[in-house]
């Protein structure tokens, strides 16, 4: 990766549950690097709002124990009011935040959150707000879907701000603010500057070109929802720690990013669909109840696609197709066996998380 030529001026820290823990050992590794000196704003999502917290807070060491204290009872137990676990001990951890440090700090701190009503992410600057709003809009920031229940914040009843590619980058916020030295630790391996991921509208370079990127990601995947984004075992924690200050010195020695190739995204895509999907049946229920995070769809016939695309995967006469065609957008449709596009994807990425995000799920539902 190419490091920025001058030092970033804003922290970006994505979500990722248990993951974060990555985020505390990166920071070790920036703050020897010298790359935190001229940070004045720090936008998180999720965990990644939690350590925009701490970072503000200023204090490594405190961060790094508050973190190994973390028992996974505290936010795994039976939940209640519609939520499948109780946060009771990570509303105990935040109790213990000096939180009145967020007004002395000289760093602006926004979290990510996003209204359920409005379907859209949403970003508060915590500086200056009452303690009980700091904490439920933590707690809202981290409200992960069909896990825990919403926080309900003037009127609105908010979750995870990583529902969307937006929210979870937290650009916005210190965009508008006339921040361009970005400095992102995401806890996503697939992240990159050139689209291809959960990234908004795909290509960072072009979508912000007077921006610069520092971009620190784990160099090895960290695990599924189970086995990683909840699973707070310490030794787990421990281990992500030292991998966030390892992959954060290798970054900053790292060199440039390049686009992910397309066949090797097309063998991991054939690869998950072939083991999740062994029937139509399968592959129609995980499009109905993902289909939502992919382009906008109308349902009509096609002729196959036997000219412009390729077939990427097919089980019983339906088909994930890869268009070809010179000069035009690479994009994913899916096919029912009539031919009907019944879904359409314009970054790979966006499919990929989807089907990772279903299989976590279903092997949560089949505990």
């Amino acid at each position: 990766m190419e490091q920025n030529k001058t030092k970033p001026t804003a922290l970006l820290l994505g979500g990722g549950g248990a993951k974060g823990a990555f985020q505390i050992g990166a920071w070790r590794a920036l703050a020897e690097a010298g790359m935190l000196t001229d940070i004045r704003a720090a936008a998180g999502c999720s965990v990644g709002a939690l350590n925009a917290v701490l970072f503000a807070i200023g204090d490594w060491e405190y961060a790094k124990q508050m973190w190994e204290q973390i028992q996974p009872s505290d936010l795994l137990a039976k939940g209640a009011d519609g939520a499948f676990f109780s946060r009771d001990g990570l509303i105990r951890l935040i109790n213990q935040l000096p939180l009145e440090r967020i007004h002395d700090s000289g760093i602006r701190v926004h979290v990510s959150v996003h209204d359920i009503e409005a379907n859209q992410p949403v970003f508060y600057e915590l500086n200056g707000l009452p303690r009980d709003a700091v904490r439920t809009l933590l707690l809202a920031s981290s409200a992960i879907p069909h896990i825990y229940a919403p926080e309900r914040y003037l009127g609105r009843d908010l979750m995870d701000g990583s529902v969307t590619p937006e929210g979870d980058l937290c650009i916005q916020p210190v965009y508008s603010q006339g921040h361009r030295e970005l400095l992102a630790v995401s806890l996503k391996p697939q992240l990159s500057l050139y689209g291809g991921s959960s990234v908004g509208n795909g290509n960072l370079i072009q979508q912000y070109p007077d921006c610069n990127f520092t971009v620190v990601k784990p160099l090895r995947p960290m695990g599924n929802l189970l086995t990683g984004t909840l699973n707070f075992a310490k030794d787990k924690i421990a281990a992500r720690m030292e991998q966030g200050y390892a992959d954060a010195k290798a970054a900053l020695n790292g060199a440039k990013e390049t686009p992910a190739s397309s066949e090797e995204m097309n063998a991991i895509l054939t690869e998950k669909m072939q083991r999740l999907f062994p029937t139509a049946a399968l592959l129609a229920g995980f499009l109905r109840e993902y289909g939502n995070r992919f382009a906008p769809n109308v349902q009509f016939p096609t002729l196959g696609g036997s000219v412009f695309y390729d077939n990427i995967f097919e089980v019983e006469g339906w088909r994930l197709q890869q268009q070809r065609t010179i000069g035009m957008q690479v994009h994913y449709r899916f096919l029912d066996a009539n031919n009907v596009r019944v879904a359409w994807v314009l970054q790979p990425q966006q499919l990929l998380d989807a089907l990772t995000d279903y299989e976590a799920f279903r092997e949560l539902r089949q505990r």
